[in-house]
């Protein structure tokens, strides 16, 4: 969206309800954005002034992804002034710290550093910040992180409507019930937070609700039941709120803290009125959630810590009730289908193999690798002849990995491609990107996904290599039957152009000729690569992943790239056997 309108000679900023008119060099209430000239410039952008990692418990949201790490953000500035603000140091806070600057791949890397499963922006009001929390939140979707705002609830309508698929939550103050005291001690007004309420629910974003009872100012029974009702009869009754202990802070230190009486009364009144998920917090007391068909416990807290979460596919373990929010789906895992025949299921033992690979070979030379080719036999055959040009690349740091190989198990149309979460090995799941690979699935018509196909080993045996040399990769895995190699090298030419991909082509060679009949027939295809040679591959070349090579020297000769054969061998090295061998090379394709 764009962040601004024109209105006359200002500019409108469209980022909350208070919908500033700002002439040039004009800051807004927030104090962070400011018209330059042409646009809104979010002043704040990158310069964060709170950074932590909390429970998701502590924003606080009880029903979406219990149990999982936040990592929660702040900038200065705030369009409310809160009298009882506890982190008024920063909301209120006009001057901006310039000294630090944390791009939007910066925030990320640091979720993924400690396993975060959310961002949360907070501390301070995030709508405020909403351009440089929204390309944090695109960049975290592709890393499956979800995004939280804990906001007080007073975003323009136009920010609400951007929010879909790039915010998963929400937290919402709902501060009182009384539009005098919102307007005149904090800040917007009730009518507008409440249509943003029911904004926020008709657009799919999970809500929570909390309100801090503050002594004097909203805690009258007849005040927390009118939020009560509004939330039952214009949310639903499975809209969590949070009924919040409030302490002197900031300009109320005047005022006594909640009493447990006053929130246990608040508590009873929005059961009453049938609200499912009624919580008190800040306070040691009992707010663990309860299945609402049978009173069974099914997540325990202490609290922000998890006791015991019993939840099963969002449902109730014990009367399989439907527990409302965002858990985790469970992951979809590309299992080993070959693991302790073509390669050994231990770590330890294929360590022992590269381990001794590695003591075989002696490297020389830089080459630029945008590609490889490998071969897929079991590692007592093979693994060598593959390990060299691993070991070659094994400084690259690719952002994902893409392994294309040749069915051998069934007979398949065009090509699958794997759309699954993760990738087993022995080395610990590889997370597959699936952003990508449904990318090139909408892109090329060759594509579709069949989970037959991927209990394949000439892709699979390629796992454990990736894993062990490019341990923060992500892989893509696509497996072929009969198709066009034209097609194929489409898809290549588009893989190759990104510089953070590795491609990785599977086959072996020959198979089952004597040694010198393998020789003579392998040569041609050595040739093939290493003089880029399309001829060659339909003169006496044998191989059973040909067609994924030679979709791969086609773009390389569109490329104008560079081959460089690392190894060839059969499997005579290994059982003496001259009779009938399989062969096997590898080979890098670059600059």
């Amino acid at each position: 969206m764009q962040y601004y309108k024109k209105d006359k000679d200002k500019l409108v900023c469209l980022l909350c309800s208070y919908y500033c008119k700002l002439k040039t060099n004009q800051i807004g209430i927030c104090g962070v954005n400011k018209n330059t000239g042409d646009k809104i410039e979010c002043l704040v952008y990158g310069h964060i002034s709170a950074l932590n990692i909390d429970p998701i418990e502590k924003k606080p949201l009880y029903h979406f992804l219990p149990k999982s790490k936040s990592l929660s953000l702040g900038t200065v500035g705030c369009n409310f002034k809160c009298p009882f603000c506890q982190n008024y140091g920063i909301s209120q806070e006009k001057n901006i710290d310039k000294s630090k600057y944390y791009s939007p791949k910066d925030i990320v890397n640091i979720a993924l550093q400690y396993n975060c499963d959310s961002i949360s922006y907070t501390y301070n009001e995030p709508t405020i910040f909403y351009p440089y929390a929204k390309d944090i939140a695109i960049e975290a979707k592709k890393h499956g992180i979800k995004n939280v705002y804990v906001s007080n609830g007073f975003e323009s309508k136009e920010v609400i409507d951007d929010m879909v698929g790039i915010i998963d939550a929400v937290n919402i103050d709902l501060k009182c019930f009384n539009d005098k005291y919102y307007k005149k001690e904090l800040g917007g007004n009730l009518n507008q937070v409440l249509e943003n309420l029911k904004h926020f629910k008709k657009n799919g974003i999970w809500l929570e609700i909390t309100t801090l009872i503050v002594p004097t100012k909203n805690d009258t029974y007849e005040e927390l039941e009118k939020i009560a009702k509004f939330i039952k009869d214009e949310l639903d009754i499975y809209t969590p709120w949070h009924l919040s202990s409030f302490h002197p802070d900031y300009k109320d230190l005047d005022l006594p803290r909640t009493s447990l009486e006053t929130l246990k009364m608040a508590k009873k009144i929005g059961e009453d009125n049938g609200l499912k998920y009624v919580y008190i917090g800040n306070v040691p007391y009992e707010n663990s959630t309860f299945c609402p068909n049978c009173n069974e416990v099914i997540i325990k807290r202490n609290r922000f810590e998890v006791l015991q979460n019993s939840i099963k596919n969002q449902h109730c373990p014990k009367c399989l009730y439907k527990i409302q929010g965002v858990y985790p789906k469970m992951k979809t895992i590309r299992k080993t289908g070959f693991a302790g025949s073509f390669y050994p299921q231990e770590k330890e033992e294929i360590l022992k193999y590269i381990d001794e690979f590695n003591k075989q070979i002696t490297i020389n030379g830089s080459f630029d690798t945008r590609a490889m080719i490998v071969p897929h036999a079991g590692y007592v055959y093979s693994g060598f002849t593959a390990n060299i040009a691993y070991n070659i690349c094994k400084d690259k740091k690719p952002k994902r990995v893409i392994v294309i190989g040749p069915s051998h198990s069934m007979y398949y149309e065009g090509a699958s491609i794997a759309l699954y979460d993760e990738y087993e090995t022995p080395f610990g799941n590889i997370n597959i990107d699936k952003e990508y690979s449904n990318n090139l699935k909408d892109k090329y018509n060759f594509l579709s996904f069949d989970d037959n196909m991927h209990l394949e080993h000439s892709t699979e045996t390629q796992a454990p290599f990736i894993k062990h040399y490019f341990a923060n990769t992500q892989i893509v895995e696509i497996v072929y039957g009969k198709m066009p190699f034209e097609d194929l090298s489409s898809l290549i030419d588009e893989v190759l152009e990104d510089k953070e991909n590795l491609l990785l082509i599977s086959t072996d060679l020959s198979h089952f000729y004597t040694q010198e009949e393998a020789n003579k027939l392998d040569n041609i295809c050595l040739n093939a690569i290493e003089k880029k040679d399309m001829s060659l591959f339909d003169n006496g070349c044998e191989a059973c992943g040909k067609l994924g090579v030679k979709a791969l020297i086609y773009s390389a000769i569109k490329k104008d790239m560079k081959t460089k054969v690392l190894h060839y061998c059969t499997s005579f090295n290994k059982t003496k056997d001259a009779s009938k061998v399989v062969g096997y090379t590898s080979a890098l394709i670059g600059y």
